[in-house]
C-alpha cells in the first residue's frame, strides 16, 4: 500500500494535529462537501490551473498551488440581493427602479471595496430584464434550497465565469476561504485525475467542453460579474497519498465515457457528479481494504421489491460491513506500528516510553510533550492514539460512505428500517450512460457492473453467497429480473426474445440501431 511522504505541515481546522486519516485517504475527504460541491471545487482548481498553463499536470507530487476565482459581485447579485424583489413589487418606472436598487445594493453588498453596480444599466435594456436573469441564475443554483450563507451558495457551472471558491465574508468586509464546503475533496479529485493514465485525453475534453466552449448562459454570469475577481492568496496543501491507483484510471475512464456522449456539456455534469460520488466512495473503501488486507469490496444491491427478501437482508449486511471498514482501517493503521521490529527494539530499551513516543511522532505526528509525559507504558500510547484517531474519524471522514451513498442514489431505507444498497432510477441511468457504449447484452451488463464496481445484482455475481448457503440462486435471479423490468420501464432495455435482452445507452441509440 503506497503512502507518499507526509508534508511538513498541513491545514486542518477539524481536530488534533495528527496524521492518520490523511495518510490513508489524503487531505481530505469530508462528508459536508457533497459530490456536487466536490465537482465545483474541482472545476475551480481546473480553471485556475488552466490559466496557469498546467491543467491536469503536476510538476511534482502534491505540489498543487492555485489562485481561485472569488466572483463576489456575481454572488452578491444572485444570493445577497433581497432588494430586487422589493423594487419589482413597487412597480416603479425603469429609471426609478434602477436608482432605488443601486442605492440599496451600495449599502448592503459584502466583501467588495467598490459597491458601484451602475455598470449593469448598460448591460440590460430594462430593470425587468436584469431581474429575470437574476431569477434564472437563482433557480439553477446548486443546492439552491439550502440554508447556507450567501457566500457559500453556487450558481450552476455553465462556464468559467460561473466558477468560484467557497468564501467567508465577515461583517467588516474581510474575505477568507472556508474549508467547510470546499474542504479539499475537489482538490483530491483533481489530483486523482492528474495521476490517471487518461489525463491527457481528459484535459482536452474538459477544456474544450467547459472552459473554452461554455454554455451561452455563462455570458449571463459574465455580464453580472464584470472583470473576474481572484483570491489574493494561493491555495496549497492538498495531499493524495498514492502516485497511482487503478481507481484513478477507472474514474478517468468513466469521465471520458460521459464527456464523449453526444449531449451538451451542462447535461453531462449531473452524470459526472454521480460517477465521481460512486468512485470516491469506492476509493475510501478500497484504501480501507488495503490497510486491512481484506477481500475485494462488494456492494450487494437490492432492486427494490414489494416485500422483504433475502437479498434485502444481504444488501443491508453489505452496507453495514462496508460502512464500518474505514473505522476498522484507522484502528488497524495505528496498531500495526506495534508489530514492527522498530517498536520491539523500543520495548527492549531502557526508555521504552520515550522511544515509543518518538516512533509515533515520526509516523503520526503525535503525541505532544504533555501527553508523552502522562503515558505509563508504550501500549498506553498506542491505545490513546487509536482512540483519538477513531474519535476524530467519526466526526466527518467516517460519514462519507453513509452521506455520499444517499446523495448519489446508491442507498435507501425505503420499505425497511435498515439502510441498504438500493440504486435509484437516476443512478441506474448514469451507470448505463457511462458503462454501455451503444448496447450490451443484459447478462454482460451485470457482469460489467460487478467487475468494475463490485456491484452484485444477479446470481452469477452472487456465487459466493449462494455457495455459502446465505441465499438461493432464485433470490438473485429474481433480483436481476426486477432490474431488467426497471431498465425496460426507463427505456434503457429492449428484449428481443425470451433469451436475449439488450441494455441500450439512450444517448447512443442512433448509433446502436
Amino acid at each position: 500500500m503506497e503512502i507518499l511522504a507526509r508534508p511538513t505541515s498541513f491545514d486542518d481546522r477539524t481536530g488534533p494535529d495528527f496524521w492518520i486519516d490523511e495518510a490513508i485517504w489524503g487531505h481530505r475527504l469530508y462528508d459536508e462537501q457533497t459530490p456536487w460541491l466536490t465537482f465545483l471545487e474541482f472545476m475551480t482548481v481546473l480553471l485556475a490551473e488552466h490559466r496557469a498553463g498546467r491543467a491536469l499536470r503536476e510538476d511534482a507530487l502534491n505540489s498543487l498551488s492555485y489562485r481561485p476565482q472569488l466572483q463576489l459581485r456575481l454572488r452578491n447579485l444572485v444570493f445577497n440581493n433581497p432588494h430586487i424583489m422589493t423594487v419589482l413589487a413597487e412597480d416603479r418606472a425603469d429609471d426609478a427602479a434602477w436608482s432605488i436598487w443601486l442605492t440599496k445594493m451600495a449599502e448592503s453588498a459584502g466583501g467588495i471595496e467598490e459597491r458601484d453596480f451602475s455598470y449593469l444599466r448598460e448591460r440590460f435594456e430594462t430593470f425587468q430584464d436584469f431581474a429575470a436573469v437574476i431569477s434564472f441564475l437563482q433557480g439553477s443554483a446548486i443546492e439552491g434550497s439550502s440554508n447556507k450563507r450567501w457566500s457559500s451558495k453556487f450558481v450552476f457551472p455553465f462556464g468559467p465565469n460561473a466558477l468560484y471558491e467557497d468564501a467567508n465574508v465577515n461583517p467588516r468586509g474581510g474575505v477568507s476561504n472556508d474549508r467547510r464546503f470546499f474542504a479539499r475533496t475537489g482538490e483530491l479529485l483533481y489530483l486523482m485525475l492528474c495521476r490517471s493514465r487518461d489525463a491527457d485525453a481528459l484535459r482536452g475534453l474538459l477544456i474544450s467542453r467547459f472552459l473554452e466552449n461554455p454554455a451561452p448562459y455563462d455570458r449571463m454570469a459574465a455580464a453580472l460579474q464584470g472583470e473576474p475577481h481572484f483570491s489574493k492568496v494561493e491555495r496549497a496543501g492538498a495531499y493524495l497519498p498514492c502516485s497511482s491507483h487503478s481507481l484513478f484510471d477507472r474514474l478517468a475512464e468513466d469521465w471520458l465515457a460521459i464527456l464523449q456522449l453526444p449531449i451538451p456539456a451542462y447535461d453531462a455534469i449531473p452524470h459526472l457528479v454521480t460517477m465521481t460520488g460512486l468512485n470516491l466512495i469506492l476509493y475510501q473503501l478500497e484504501r480501507a481494504r488495503e490497510v486491512l488486507e481484506n477481500e475485494p469490496v462488494q456492494l450487494v444491491c437490492e432492486i427494490v421489491s414489494p416485500k422483504k427478501s433475502v437479498v434485502r437482508d444481504l444488501s443491508a449486511d453489505s452496507y453495514q460491513r462496508n460502512n464500518g471498514l474505514p473505522q476498522q482501517a484507522v484502528e488497524r493503521f495505528v496498531r500495526r506500528v506495534g508489530e514492527t521490529e522498530e517498536w520491539a527494539t523500543a520495548l527492549r530499551s531502557d526508555e521504552p516510553v520515550l522511544l515509543a513516543a518518538d516512533i509515533l511522532k515520526k509516523n503520526f505526528g503525535w503525541p505532544d510533550t504533555e501527553e508523552e509525559e502522562a503515558a505509563t507504558d508504550p501500549q498506553t500510547l498506542i491505545n490513546q492514539l487509536a482512540d483519538k484517531g477513531i474519535s476524530r474519524h467519526k466526526q466527518h471522514i467516517g460519514k462519507i460512505h453513509m452521506s455520499w451513498a444517499r446523495a448519489i442514489g446508491l442507498s435507501s431505507r425505503r420499505s425497511s428500517r435498515r439502510v441498504r444498497y438500493a440504486p435509484t432510477d437516476r443512478l441506474l441511468k448514469t451507470l448505463v450512460a457511462c458503462c454501455v457504449e451503444k448496447r450490451l447484452e443484459f447478462r454482460d451488463f451485470l457482469a460489467l457492473l460487478h467487475d468494475r464496481y463490485g456491484i452484485v445484482i444477479g446470481d452469477a455475481q452472487a456465487r459466493t453467497f449462494i455457495e455459502s448457503g446465505d441465499a438461493d440462486q432464485e433470490d438473485f435471479s429474481d433480483n436481476a429480473r426486477r432490474l431488467e423490468e426497471r431498465l425496460a420501464s426507463l427505456g434503457l432495455l429492449k428484449r428481443l426474445s425470451d433469451s436475449c435482452a439488450y441494455v441500450e445507452n439512450p444517448f447512443q441509440r442512433a448509433q446502436a440501431a
